[in-house]
């Protein structure tokens, strides 16, 4: 049996058991879906990256985004949702034209960047301008390796949990109907991630589901894990990548980018 992107059962199980854990991650903190799943997948098949994520990832942030959409401050909205229209497009002419080892290195740059923002606790003034900016670098991190939260995360820290995760999911929902959009535009969805994501929203749906029997499990010590995990495995892709990186040629002049099995 030949499953998408001509992976293996035991990929697609290990991808399975990833998601899994990841979604009920999410269901407990609010992030950590990409955060986590992000520099694993892109190690596995960087065309799972951000395509897949950005479809399993949608149904979640759009239904938090409906239930709390009342508590969303509209006002620094409008320069963040400015900012993701900017950096979608940016993010895809780097998607397109970056190597595979360099589109890794660059999912572990942003994996690291999002990780020593939370263990540093770093802070931004939150007006138009840092909103815009955030919003940009939202659209192009989002683009490239799914993970499009760090910068946000920053712009918002220091507030109350019922302001930021609102706000935060808006932007995700917004951000990555643009992110799918242009992907579809461009061509960079294919069959194969329509067929994987009918595989794995089960898992990921399962996880969500089952988050709620491990409330018990402080969420201080799993966000502390979720931090670390991000720092570790993000210097891990860089390095790995730095040291078998062998050419600068564009991913769709070294091998093409449509699967065997579309």
């Amino acid at each position: 049996m030949t499953y998408p992107f001509d992976l293996s059962l035991l990929e697609l199980i290990f991808i399975s058991l990833l998601l899994f854990a990841s979604a009920a991650i999410q269901g407990i903190l609010g992030f950590g879906f990409a955060v986590i799943s992000s520099p694993i997948l892109v190690q596995i098949e960087p065309l799972l990256v951000p395509q897949i994520l950005s479809l399993l990832a949608l149904p979640m942030t759009f239904r938090i985004y409906q239930r709390e959409k009342s508590k969303v401050d509209w006002k620094p909205f409008k320069f963040l949702f400015l900012g993701r229209i900017i950096g979608g497009p940016l993010g895809l002419l780097l998607l397109i034209n970056l190597s595979e080892q360099l589109l890794s290195i660059s999912v572990g740059a942003i994996v690291l960047f999002g990780g020593l923002a939370t263990h540093y606790g770093w802070i931004v003034k939150r007006d138009n301008k840092t909103s815009w900016i955030a919003g940009t670098l939202s659209g192009v991190f989002a683009m490239i390796a799914g993970v499009g939260g760090p910068p946000i995360a920053i712009l918002y820290r220091g507030t109350s949990g019922n302001e930021f995760r609102p706000s935060l999911n808006a932007v995700f929902t917004f951000g990555i109907t643009i992110t799918l959009g242009l992907l579809l535009i461009s061509g960079e969805i294919f069959r194969d991630h329509l067929i994987l994501v009918l595989y794995l929203a089960v898992p990921v749906a399962i996880g969500l589901r089952l988050s709620s029997f491990f409330s018990n499990i402080s969420e201080m010590a799993i966000s502390r894990g979720v931090t670390y995990f991000s720092i570790i495995s993000g210097l891990f892709v860089i390095l790995r990548n730095c040291l078998l990186y062998t050419s600068p040629s564009p991913r769709d002049a070294t091998l093409s980018r449509m699967p065997s099995s579309a």
